[in-house]
């Protein structure tokens, strides 16, 4: 079918009398990905068809079904829900969670790069995806940018699992399927594949997400799938400059010819990836995750066709020089703030009056008491959650700790999302920063700022501040001097490392300090 024939005769058109097709999203070489309602649940859904001839084909239909299903298993924050399959009259369909935002591919075709933190941050999320779907005995066989969406809402999700499973093996015909600059060695040579075949195909992601290319390339797919067969990739470090040295060798092992030389699981990889990060030394300039300004809907292709091209593209990395250029600005900096504060020093010494205030005219933070601490546990959840300990978190005592619940796994078993702990301060005050001492490694909040304390997540408006894969340590987060009284931290990954003698997962919080902006 013909892209506007099937469009004319498709919109309008309601599958399994419950899905009425709206909007051509996306034409991919295996399917068109429409936006469509959801009659009985009033939702906005996507709905994947598969083109004619692929329907019409009853082994790959079949499969296509059960790997399908499979994939409908699959519950993680980071994989695109599935929540139906339908067939009637040669059209054979996904249905599956709309997802506003754009592809990887989309933002490395405008933006070729990503730095190291922001690669590090998706390819974990990524990885953390993977592992749920391994567990469950679901190989992707298919992971590339295309299928790696980054949404609106800050998430970082993994499309199509079931359809890739489904096309990406050698068929009959030796044709090669799936996309050939990914495709881990074991699979050119049509060898059964596991969780390891993924972890190679993200491995690819990461060198491109760095580098700006490939590793193996050729003048056709099959070239380009054969090289990785007889030769080896250069070094990142090679191709762009100011890669972390650790975060090399993380990449280098994820492409390891040899299955048995990559990294065991996708878990594995996610936990090298991470302690590159936290041995590489800092970036001179955060740069927010690559998602949209705007709100277009992320076509879940197989192909990477993506979203309309009217996309406003997120702001671009900063470009090379700031790294040289912050280089010597360093330096220079502490060489004029240590002059400053010798001449404060001199007049605090020659009997100047405000050594314990903010000098006239500056403005600076004070540290402020924190009346009152509570575990937030709002339903689902039981209402609980370790309430005897909350005054660890203030009591000036790293050594005393507040910990939640134990959980089964790191997303609170899937039986909530998140918990929490609410301070409250005796007025309402102009609040600078808030800093947590915690020795939970890769974990995440979210803090809220409010006037009153509310029983439920919603009360509390929107975050003022969020992190992820934070290592463990102090962090601190600016609250941008949000007027409040409340502030809310409430943790939305519980990490890892902090287990139980039973095995079961806690967050670890030891200190919580909130400062006011003040004024000289």
């Amino acid at each position: 079918m013909t892209d506007g024939a099937s469009t004319t005769a498709l919109t309008g058109r309601e599958l399994g009398n419950r899905y009425r097709l709206e909007r051509l999203l996306a034409t991919g070489g295996m399917a068109q990905v429409w936006e469509a309602t959801d009659k009985t649940l009033a939702r906005k859904v996507a709905v994947k068809l598969l083109h004619p001839h692929l329907a019409a084909d009853a082994s790959f239909v079949e499969r296509f079904r059960r790997e399908a299903l499979a994939a409908a298993r699959l519950s993680h924050t980071s994989i695109v829900s599935i929540y139906d399959t339908c067939s009637e009259e040669q059209l054979e369909a996904i249905v599956m969670e709309l997802v506003h935002g754009r592809t990887l591919r989309q933002y490395l075709d405008e933006h070729h790069v990503l730095e190291p933190t922001q690669a590090i941050a998706i390819v974990a999320e990524v990885a953390d995806a993977l592992e749920t779907a391994h567990r469950s005995g679901v190989v992707h066989r298919d992971v590339k940018p295309g299928n790696i969406l980054l949404s609106s809402d800050g998430r970082v999700l993994v499309a199509d699992f079931g359809i890739a499973t489904a096309g990406s093996d050698l068929t009959s015909t030796n044709t090669l399927l799936g996309t050939a600059k990914y495709l881990a060695p074991e699979q050119v040579e049509g060898h059964a594949v596991d969780a390891r075949a993924d972890v190679y195909a993200l491995g690819v992601v990461l060198y491109e997400a760095l580098c700006g290319r490939v590793p193996f390339t050729g003048d056709t797919e099959a070239a380009t799938a054969l090289a990785r067969l007889h030769s080896e990739p250069l070094r990142p470090r090679n191709v762009r400059a100011g890669i972390p040295k650790e975060l090399e060798e993380v990449v280098m092992r994820a492409l390891a010819r040899d299955p048995d030389q990559r990294y065991p699981s996708a878990s594995a990889f996610r936990a090298a990836l991470l302690a590159a990060a936290r041995a590489a030394p800092p970036e001179p300039v955060p740069v927010p995750l690559p998602v949209p300004s705007r709100d277009p809907t992320v076509a879940t292709s197989v192909t990477g066709a993506g979203v309309p091209a009217d996309a406003t593209p997120p702001r671009a990395p900063p470009p090379a020089f700031v790294r040289t250029e912050r280089g010597w600005l360093v330096p220079a900096l502490v060489i004029v703030l240590a002059g400053a504060a010798l001449i404060l020093a001199g007049v605090l010494v020659s009997g100047g009056t405000r050594s314990n205030s903010t000098p006239p005219g500056t403005t600076g933070t004070q540290s402020l008491a924190i009346a009152r601490v509570g575990a937030f546990d709002p339903p689902p959840g039981d209402g609980e959650e370790n309430d005897a300990d909350v005054r660890n978190v203030t009591d000036g005592d790293p050594a005393t700790v507040w910990q939640t619940t134990g959980y089964d796994s790191r997303n609170f078993g899937r039986l909530k999302p998140g918990v929490g702990l609410v301070l409250t301060l005796d007025h309402p005050t102009k609040l600078a920063k808030l800093s947590i001492d915690a020795p939970t490694n890769d974990w995440a909040v979210q803090i809220y700022v409010s006037d009153s304390t509310h029983p439920d997540l919603a009360g509390y408006g929107e975050p003022v501040a969020s992190r992820r894969a934070i290592p463990s340590g102090t962090t601190s987060y600016d609250l941008g001097g949000r007027q409040g009284s409340v502030v809310l931290v409430w943790i939305t990954d519980l990490g890892d490392g902090a287990l139980d003698n039973g095995g079961r997962v806690h967050a670890r919080i030891a200190e919580i300090d909130i400062s006011a902006t003040t004024t000289g």
